[in-house]
């Protein structure tokens, strides 16, 4: 089946879903995950634990949240994603200790399990799990054994059915308050088949986790200076329009316009085909919405790969500025905050087979990029 990516660009430059984990394939979708489209329901549950006694209401927990990831979600869908919490009014009693879950980032599948049924036990009799597309699980932050960093999205290999409801992942928050900014956004992103951008360096290593994107889309870092989804995410979850994704697909030299990712209307993504599971994608990034605080404006470059799974690299934003950095002190990765490419600058592939100019800016905010595309020098060396 194709999805609304499918049909907002020549076929040439669609990339395969694979079967990788969140794969950044554009020419089908997942049917398992529901489409960020109109107003969306989502129920957030309280669950507290015999071993505290929570600090906080449920409403202090709620605000920690919304509205301001429905605000996030309004302007990255250009108001077409709508995200109405409901939110259960009190906390509801676990039947164990937090400390007897061993709530943890890389938590055991049975001790998980054996949470989530609890989690679904306590709260089935009280709350009506009909008509909701999203499930948000909040432990009480200051209970003894949660720990913040087990935040994440549970994807069951079966649907557990509750109320006629069928649910195939639930969001399981564990946040500190106040929490990580744009965190219940990101966990969002998981919900609608986002892949995690960043690299988790093996145990003991002291590899930075942002190398891939820097602070370029919330779903590399929820603390980045730009958190803006990329507008290849945004074609893969179908807010962009057929015209406003421009395929490169053979060599020669070609112009787009480009209006920034932040703003509705006009072009948005050009992408060149490097291979059969490689593109590399061109967006204007700006200060404003989502990215108020972003570090560069400019012309962004990267690749994607739909055969990298979740975690492994699926997105590499291009340095357009390798020999500097930006914002030190406010940037998750400042190598890759100075990224965007500048009126007059350009960025070359290493092969020599993809060059992306900026020739102008116009006064409504508008870039121009020329795309010159070659037959890498590999290819076309003769011995």
């Amino acid at each position: 089946m194709t999805g609304p990516a499918a049909r907002a660009a020549a076929g040439a430059c669609l990339l395969p879903r694979t079967a990788v984990h969140h794969s950044e394939g554009v020419d089908s979708r997942e049917s398992d995950y529901a489409r960020p489209a109109g107003d969306v329901k989502a129920l957030m549950i309280f669950l507290s634990f015999p071993d505290a006694v929570p600090d906080l209401t449920p409403q202090e927990v709620v605000a920690d949240h919304f509205p301001a990831t429905s605000r996030f979600f309004a302007a990255a869908s250009y108001g077409q994603f709508r995200l109405h919490v409901h939110p259960v009014t009190r906390w509801l009693r676990m039947p164990h200790p937090s400390t007897d879950y061993l709530i943890n980032r890389d938590w055991d599948a049975a001790d998980r399990t054996d949470y989530l049924r609890d989690a679904l036990r306590v709260a089935d009799p009280v709350v009506d799990f009909h008509g909701y597309d999203v499930v948000y699980l909040v432990a009480d932050p200051d209970a003894p054994g949660v720990d913040s960093d087990a935040t994440k999205v549970v994807n069951l290999a079966a649907p557990v059915t509750v109320d006629g409801n069928p649910l195939r992942r639930l969001v399981t928050v564990f946040e500190r308050h106040p929490p990580d900014r744009n965190v219940l956004a990101h966990e969002t992103g998981h919900v609608y088949d986002l892949p995690d951008l960043y690299y988790r360096p093996p145990a003991g290593s002291n590899a930075d986790w942002d190398t891939h994107v820097g602070d370029w889309d919330l779903m590399g870092s929820q603390f980045g200076l730009a958190p803006e989804p990329f507008a290849w995410h945004k074609w893969k979850l179908g807010w962009l329009a057929p015209g406003q994704v421009g395929c490169v697909a053979r060599t020669g030299v070609t112009y787009h316009d480009l209006t920034p990712d932040e703003t509705p209307g006009g072009p948005k993504l050009v992408v060149v085909r490097t291979g059969p599971d490689q593109a590399l994608a061109v967006e204007a990034r700006t200060r404003t919405g989502n990215d108020a605080t972003t570090c560069a404006e400019g012309v962004l470059v990267y690749r994607v790969r739909s055969d990298r799974e979740s975690g492994d690299g699926p997105v590499d934003v291009m340095d357009g500025h390798p020999a500097t950095s930006a914002c030190p002190g406010t940037s998750v990765y400042p190598p890759l905050a100075d990224a965007p490419l500048g009126v007059g600058e350009s960025w070359a592939a290493p092969d020599g087979s993809t060059q992306v100019t900026v020739t102008g800016r116009a006064q409504d905010g508008t870039w121009t990029v020329r795309i010159t595309q070659r037959l890498p020098r590999t290819a076309g060396a003769r011995g």
